[in-house]
């Protein structure tokens, strides 16, 4: 009889638990999307640039908040202009807008010092 009243209380705990869990966000979503409930699509964040693919010679394209486009595409009423490893450029009647691929880093270029090294000292040869 004991067996069985701890048996339930362990299985009405995890019961508990359960719904808790299934609100913690996906460590593998995108930096600066928001958690959104089932079929809110709509509430999506704007910065979703998932993928950047640079041809030489040939149209680069993006998947933008699962939308495959290339430059010259459309992005719903928006026109993509450019595409580079950092930003996806497009216009629309609300003017040009820019998005950025990852936009809490910014490259920032190297100092001319600090790709000069400094000549290794041999050691080994004392």
């Amino acid at each position: 009889m004991m067996r069985r009243d701890l048996l339930f209380l362990f299985l009405a705990g995890i019961m508990g638990v359960t719904p808790a869990l299934a609100q913690v966000q996906d460590p593998t979503r995108p930096a600066g999307t928001l958690l959104m409930p089932e079929g809110g699509a709509a509430a999506a964040a704007e910065s979703g640039v998932q993928t950047v693919i640079l041809r030489r010679g040939g149209r680069s394209a993006a998947v933008i908040n699962g939308q495959y486009v290339e430059v010259g595409g459309m992005l719903g009423d928006r026109r993509v202009l450019k595409i580079s490893e950092s930003e996806v450029v497009l216009k629309g009647e609300s003017g040009r807008e820019v998005i950025k691929v990852t936009p809490a880093i910014e490259k920032m270029p190297t100092k001319k010092a600090a790709a000069k090294k400094a000549p290794a000292k041999d050691t080994a040869q004392q």
